[in-house]
């Protein structure tokens, strides 16, 4: 294996929480597709379209974190910002690589662990309304994604540039 993460922490709004967090599942950006099958086509194609799906993540509590179950269901438009910190050891070079993940978005509660006397109690946290997401590897820029003014920047490259200047973006 090349890349393994040697460990990773998460800030909201600045403040570290990395020694309440046991799991973060991180979204990969989703193309939305449409399926497609033309008269003289044999198979139907799930063609990308020219959005992406909502990001969306979830993120695993070990303990009743009041600083953070304070930020869950506000009323709409108040976002957090939350990062996630991660060091990467190269399997190759044995270098370890910062990547830094950085999101906007509203906090929501997917589920609570059941309350037993003795026994470790967390919560899961669901990160929506995700308006603004970057992920980064050392200085390159995996993804770069914004609502509005739309921006996809893939791989360092600015995907919508074409479309934001023909719409006067």
């Amino acid at each position: 294996m090349r890349d393994i993460m040697q460990g990773f922490t998460m800030y909201v709004e600045g403040q570290n929480h990395g020694i309440d967090t046991e799991v973060v599942k991180l979204m990969m950006p989703k193309a939305k597709t449409q399926e497609y099958q033309g008269g003289g086509m044999d198979m139907a194609v799930n063609q990308p379209m020219a959005s992406l799906e909502a990001i969306e993540i979830g993120v695993k509590f070990s303990g009743l974190n009041v600083d953070v179950s304070e930020l869950i269901a506000r009323r709409p438009g108040l976002k957090v910002r939350t990062s996630f910190r991660l060091a990467v050891k190269d399997g190759v070079t044995g270098n370890v690589i910062p990547h830094v993940a950085v999101c906007l978005g509203e906090y929501n509660s997917d589920s609570a662990d059941d309350l037993q006397r003795g026994e470790k109690a967390g919560f899961d946290l669901l990160i929506q309304g995700v308006t603004y997401f970057k992920r980064m590897a050392g200085p390159r820029v995996i993804h770069l994604l914004n609502a509005y003014p739309p921006r996809r920047v893939v791989g360092g490259v600015d995907q919508l540039k074409d479309i934001n200047y023909a719409l006067g973006y």
